[in-house]
């Protein structure tokens, strides 16, 4: 259900695998999420992650909660009597309750199952990515844009205002079997970054080797697989912000499944994630994301819901 994804660093949401979605029949899922700091007790505090699918396995919306604001109240509780014998005097306790704000992001394809656009909602505040692509489905235009919603009804966007933040285009030149080269031009038409891109005999990526045309910076990012074609390694590294290099490895079961997830910074293990399934079908039940670095837990409860199937008569 889980694959590894190319990007470099924690994902802002999982890589699901749309056969295995479509395959399950699976509508939607929900990550009930409880935070644990080391030594301290386990706190509930209600926040969920949600993603949607269509029938298809593509997931067409992502939101999740963020606390906004926290109320502290003031709770008295009264002397507690037994047979008239006071056993316990009243006391003072304080409880926190939350207020939530809900961001979300809505993803849309076309008939071939490429993302066309996705919209970022947070509050009054929207936006968008645009996508266009070549006969090959490889991406040659992103226009990032901030958008305004003209409708009364939030879950009914209606385009009002639009103003564009980025335009983004791209190039590409084969250098053989196994090697293209991306080119990557800024709204003026001017090539701001080559990417060297190369590939493995079953095409799968095994390295990316950017290098920005007007600076000194650049970025490599590599990827091995074992046997089945299953991501067992990532690296990436810059020389943008100083020396930066991180390593991410994962380790499956005999069945394939995603058991573990380990992310490295500077060879320093900040980042571990541990996979739970039920033995009946192999679905994954929960997992759990364990911060070396802030001495933290973060253990996540999967929740299913199903599309209806129809039997034929």
């Amino acid at each position: 259900m889980l694959l590894p994804s190319l990007q470099n660093g924690v994902d802002k949401y999982p890589n699901f695998n749309p056969e295995y979605i479509k395959k399950h029949n699976i509508k939607s899922l929900v990550f009930d999420i409880i935070d644990k700091k080391d030594l301290q007790v386990a706190v509930d505090k209600g926040l969920i992650h949600s993603y949607e699918f269509n029938k298809d396995g593509m997931l067409t919306r992502f939101y999740y909660t963020v606390i906004s604001k926290t109320i502290t109240q003031e709770i008295h509780t009264g002397a507690v009597y037994k047979k008239r014998k006071k056993i316990s005097n009243g006391g003072v306790y304080f409880k926190n309750e939350y207020v939530y704000d809900t961001i979300s992001t809505r993803f849309y394809y076309d008939d071939k199952n490429r993302l066309t656009h996705s919209r970022y909602n947070d509050g009054p505040y929207y936006e968008a990515m645009y996508y266009e692509y070549n006969d090959s489905s490889l991406i040659t235009k992103i226009i990032r844009a901030k958008e305004t919603n003209v409708s009364y009804d939030k879950g009914n966007f209606q385009l009002g205002m639009q103003t564009v933040l980025s335009d983004e285009r791209f190039q590409y030149i084969k250098l053989g079997d196994k090697q293209l080269k991306k080119l990557c031009l800024n709204d003026e038409n001017r090539v701001f970054k080559e990417i060297i891109m190369t590939y493995d005999e079953c095409k799968y990526i095994t390295s990316l080797n950017e290098a920005f045309t007007a600076t000194w910076i650049s970025q490599e990012s590599k990827f091995a697989y074992n046997f089945n074609h299953q991501m067992i390694e990532k690296t990436y590294k810059s020389n943008s912000g100083g020396t930066l290099q991180t390593k991410s490895t994962f380790e499956y079961d005999a069945k394939g499944n995603l058991l573990t997830e380990k992310q490295f910074k500077n060879d320093v293990l900040y980042n571990e994630l541990s996979y739970l399934f039920d033995d009946s079908d192999q679905r994954v039940k929960s997992f759990l994301n364990r911060d070396h670095i802030n001495k933290s837990i973060r253990i996540t409860k999967v929740i299913y819901t199903f599309w209806a199937t129809v039997v034929e008569r």
